[in-house]
């Protein structure tokens, strides 16, 4: 690729994400305030800080207490844009539940599903993939999964994450420890 063509997709990249960076403000601006008022809590935008994640694949976003942050998946901007603002507005009610009730709460349930619905959305957990259409095949896309191999035997297993309580049944059965080799691979 000559460098100037190279430079010009470098180019298209930050475009892209200045405008997903761009429309996540906006949107967080307009409604976090007007959601703050309604639930009757302080000023969303001014305690919690919102980013755009590029490595979530299995959630549309996240609230993370600790940090006072909320993340939204980058696939989000691909999908329908009423359902930037429902997952929002869900990761902000998560944030409303634990101003107002602390952290005893079940984080779906009836406190935040009233919030939900004092913001005019639907208080649902999940969202469709055929309502996400093309962004939901891309976020189920994993880039890798992880291989358990057992040193002794040489049996494995995948799976999307690494699991550490697996042993290798055969070697357990023979009366040895069963522990497995736990590596990141590329998906295949």
């Amino acid at each position: 690729m000559p460098a100037a063509t190279a430079q010009l997709a470098l180019f298209d990249v930050a475009e892209r994400r200045s405008s997903v960076h761009d429309t996540l403000r906006e949107l967080w601006w307009g409604e976090a305030g007007r959601w703050s008022q309604i639930w009757r809590v302080p000023d969303l935008r001014d305690c919690l800080r919102v980013e755009v994640s590029r490595r979530m694949r299995t959630s549309l976003g996240s609230y993370f207490p600790g940090e006072q942050l909320i993340r939204i998946a980058d696939v989000l901007f691909e999908a329908p844009p009423h359902l930037l603002r429902e997952v929002v507005c869900h990761e902000a009610a998560h944030a409303a539940v634990q101003f107002l009730h602390g952290g005893s709460v079940r984080s779906h349930g009836r406190e935040w599903r009233q919030l939900m619905q004092r913001a005019d959305l639907d208080p649902r957990v999940r969202i469709p993939d055929q309502e996400l259409g093309s962004a939901a095949q891309r976020a189920a896309r994993k880039r890798y999964v992880w291989e358990h191999r057992c040193p002794v035997c040489r049996q494995r297993r995948l799976a999307g994450r690494p699991v550490r309580q697996w042993r290798c049944r055969v070697c357990v059965a023979a009366g040895l420890a069963g522990r497995l080799v736990i590596s990141r691979r590329p998906t295949p």
